[in-house]
């Protein structure tokens, strides 16, 4: 999700320096403008990321190139800030990857609703920025109870999931500022 970051990042300099401020329900508009290949390649990207513990996710560039180009048009029609259109890019990318999380956490034997609950629970304030791995650990914790499922793997992979819970909601906390 980083190098979508940076990428975004560069979409923002581009972007209008007096935008309006961004509508909330407008939020959705990169994701509604990836076309079916784009979105395809990032549940791909998605699957793959969630299955290879020790490896930094990564994206393809075709994945880049499509939030990229949908984050434009969007700031574009709507007169987003640098900061709106960045913040609905990662948006979108979590958006869109967070079905395939929540298949893939369920495939490993947990509970998708009871994490979203147990990440809900944490104060806004927590909530939305990205989280400190002393609370992604303390979540990650909370979520792994049953000794057998206490493995290196899995921390990563929930580390993943809280990741992308975290990333829907600070990037929707940015995009209305």
């Amino acid at each position: 999700m980083r190098l979508v970051l940076a990428a975004a990042f560069a979409l923002a300099t581009a972007t209008p320096a007096l935008a309006a401020p961004a509508d909330p329900a407008s939020i959705g508009c990169v994701a509604q403008k990836l076309d079916a290949a784009v979105k395809a390649q990032l549940a791909a990207d998605v699957e793959r990321n969630l299955g290879t513990p020790g490896q930094r996710p990564h994206y393809d560039p075709a994945v880049t190139r499509g939030l990229n180009d949908a984050t434009t048009a969007c700031a574009n029609e709507r007169g987003w800030s640098g900061a709106s259109a960045t913040a609905s890019g990662v948006y979108a990318l979590a958006e869109v990857g967070m079905p395939i999380a929540k298949r893939v956490v369920r495939d490993r034997g947990f509970d998708p609703a009871a994490l979203d609950q147990q990440f809900a629970a944490l104060p806004d304030e927590v909530r939305r920025k990205p989280l400190s791995p002393k609370a992604t650990q303390d979540l990650i914790r909370a979520a792994v109870t049953d000794e057998a499922q206490q493995t290196r793997a899995n921390a990563e992979l929930l580390a993943q999931y809280f990741a992308f819970l975290n990333t829907l909601e600070y990037a929707s906390a940015d995009f209305s500022r």
